[in-house]
């Protein structure tokens, strides 16, 4: 999870197996569902189980990857993704091309969910570029 993003379909095949687990009676029959799915992802004090909503908890994994290459820019990981992917070294602009490795596509996921959430810090304004940035 803390490197690929997974598929719609295991996520959910594996949502079905935690809530058959959860909702079977003793004898293997049917269980009666008290709750939905996503109301049982609430956490405890706002009436939920606690549990987790694998494609969020997969998207933040990734997004610590995103974290990595942002402040450790003297990795091996980050020299040969930023060679191919991004360029100039920020991870937010990344180049858009037909063939994109797996593990870049996941990355690329966490990097658009996470792109609305980041500050600016406008220091010097160096770094700024007019036509590209958003405003």
């Amino acid at each position: 999870f803390s490197v690929f993003l997974a598929p719609k379909g295991i996520i959910e095949d594996l949502h079905s197996k935690l809530g058959r687990m959860w909702w079977n009676n003793k004898d293997k029959a049917r269980g009666w569902a008290m709750m939905t799915w996503e109301k049982l992802c609430y956490p405890k004090g706002m009436g939920g189980m606690g549990f987790r909503d694998l494609h969020l908890f997969n998207l933040a994994l990734l997004g610590r990857q995103v974290w990595r290459l942002m402040t450790q820019q003297d990795t091996l990981c980050f020299k040969v993704l930023s060679a191919k992917y991004f360029p100039d070294g920020d991870v937010f602009r990344y180049k858009q091309s037909d063939k994109l490795s797996f593990t870049w596509k996941s990355i690329a996921k966490a990097v658009d969910a996470l792109k609305d959430g980041f500050i600016w810090h406008v220091g010097d304004g160096n770094k700024i570029d007019l036509r590209r940035d958003h405003w």
